[in-house]
């Protein structure tokens, strides 16, 4: 086998298309009108994009760029910070457009100019900058309705690896929050957005969960509604559908510590991705063969998995095992968010294949 330029991204098509059919399935199985957005931002290769648009998935983008990037479907558009020349972009593709403020309101109001149109309603059930929070949301419906603005979607985004007991508890929330506005006929919905929070394949094997408990509890909090039900998955899509190999540049002892220096390091593998990562060998450079088996006879022992960059804190974990220079590591469970975040300091991004 060739040795590969390393670090490289690796793109498993077949996996990103087995967990988009895993995900429709169950939307099928729980909801009667559904759409499935997949998040741009999580990870925007044009290669993604074309799978996810063959097989029918729609979009949820947040900004001019990742417009460009996305075939004309039904398309979601989130941010807090939408421009005007955006939100002049968005309305003229009809792209379903969830207000995260008054602020927006207005800009909104200044380009459609009295005519009429439908967006949504991003709603904050905690502290932060995004949506409109609970106090004010009937406020804010009324607001946008003066200004030739009916809101028919609210839009809750959950976050990202959401345990199960958090998940249900913020839809809870969501639930009463559509039962009041149901009740005193401030909206007239057709669409309930849950946006986020649905954890990748990894994550859902530490908490013992599947996909499938997650779909259950959206059923049983808001199927009673009859609206469609949009979902905006990222990270459960394609986390798993991408590895990286790098590889091992320099083994070094160091105060009673082994470090294994790889040529990829936090500037390709980031914390804030939230993602667990498996490293796993991929060829050992120096072996033995018995029986068609590659036997690598070096004691196991514990490293400090680092990577090349000139920054103490760039260590990514442990590995326990035996590894020699040159030897190749495996990482997966990088599809979400770590091309897209990918720092081009000292080194350039690597290729996707």
């Amino acid at each position: 086998m060739k040795t590969p330029q390393t670090p490289i991204f690796i793109f498993e098509k077949k996996k990103l298309e087995q967990n988009y059919k895993e995900l429709e399935n169950l939307c099928k199985k729980y909801f009667s009108s559904f759409k499935i957005a997949y998040s741009v931002k999580t990870n925007s290769n044009k290669e993604v994009i074309k799978v996810l648009g063959k097989l029918g998935s729609n979009f949820e983008i947040a900004s001019q760029e990742e417009i460009k990037l996305i075939p004309k479907t039904f398309t979601v558009f989130n941010s807090p910070a939408k421009t005007q020349e955006e939100l002049k972009t968005a309305l003229k593709n009809k792209f379903l457009i969830n207000i995260d403020s008054i602020s927006e309101i207005d800009k909104i109001s200044r380009i459609i100019k009295n005519k009429k149109i439908q967006a949504g309603l991003r709603i904050s059930i905690s502290d932060s900058k995004f949506g409109i929070e609970d106090s004010k949301i009937e406020q804010a419906i009324e607001y946008a309705n003066s200004k030739g603005i009916e809101i028919v979607c609210l839009h809750l985004h959950q976050g990202t690896q959401v345990n199960l007991k958090e998940y249900e508890e913020n839809l809870i929330i969501f639930e009463n929050i559509v039962e009041r506005l149901s009740k005193n006929n401030k909206a007239k919905l057709k669409y309930l957005d849950i946006g986020g929070g649905l954890p990748d394949k990894q994550q859902l094997k530490n908490l013992s969960l599947s996909l499938n408990n997650y779909l259950e509890v959206i059923s049983k909090h808001l199927s009673k509604f009859n609206k469609t039900i949009i979902l905006e998955p990222g990270r459960s899509l394609v986390s798993d559908s991408f590895y990286l190999l790098t590889k091992v540049i320099t083994i070094k002892e160091n105060f009673n510590k082994t470090y294994a220096i790889l040529d990829a390091g936090i500037n390709l593998l980031p914390k804030i991705t939230l993602a667990s990562y498996k490293y796993t060998p991929y060829n050992h450079v120096a072996q033995d063969v018995k029986n068609g088996l590659v036997i690598n006879n070096n004691p196991q022992k514990e490293y400090l998995l680092a990577g090349p960059l000139l920054f103490s804190n760039d260590i990514l974990g442990k590995f326990q095992g035996n590894l020699q220079e040159g030897d190749l590591i495996k990482v997966e469970n990088v599809g979400a968010y770590c091309y897209n975040l990918a720092w081009e300091i000292s080194y350039k991004k690597p290729k996707i294949i």
